[in-house]
């Protein structure tokens, strides 16, 4: 059986909802099934665990991919993502727990994307340029002014855009 893949005017609806959502439970599992929705639109990606658990923790997704045409793909099969659909910004405690997940993966992964439908602290966002520098882990920061442009660009192309302004542009 074939899903159907969800409409732009489907996601916004799905993401507006998960985040106007005031139970705390609900509104994690709304953020949930809107990204797992936006992934439906992404032909090059295959969904390999949902909430995979380590002694260390759980991250939400891990994606397989086949893609080169981009260098971020290129450092590796499979991405890692974690969504919070949160008040309060990520701080560099939260980045850091995702690294630590990641390097548990060993050599499957070096890569992630948190999404949030907040954004980060400074601290956050040095803990992000830290990581990248010293330990080769490179986490793209989704934030909450982006996820509109993460539907309308699709989760490929904005990952990449991203990626390209946090390195090389450092905004």
């Amino acid at each position: 059986m074939v899903e159907r893949v969800p409409t732009k005017e489907e996601l916004h609806q799905l993401l507006d909802d998960a985040v106007r959502e005031r139970d705390n439970t609900k509104k994690g599992w709304k953020f949930e099934v809107f990204f797992e929705n936006l992934m439906q639109r992404e032909k090059d990606f295959r969904l390999v665990a949902k909430h995979p658990r380590s002694e260390l923790g759980e991250i939400d997704y891990v994606y397989s991919h086949d893609l080169v045409a981009h260098h971020f793909w290129k450092l590796s099969p499979y991405i890692c993502v974690e969504c919070k659909n949160w008040k309060e910004n990520i701080s560099s405690t939260e980045i850091s727990h995702l690294a630590d997940l990641i390097r548990d993966k060993e050599l499957l992964t070096c890569c992630g994307v948190y999404v949030t439908s907040s954004s980060y602290d400074p601290s956050a966002k040095h803990a992000i340029n830290q990581l990248r520098i010293r330990d080769r882990i490179l986490i793209v920061p989704v934030e909450g002014k982006h996820l509109t442009h993460l539907v309308e660009k699709g989760f490929k192309d904005f990952i990449q855009q991203l990626c390209e302004e946090k390195i090389f542009k450092k905004t």
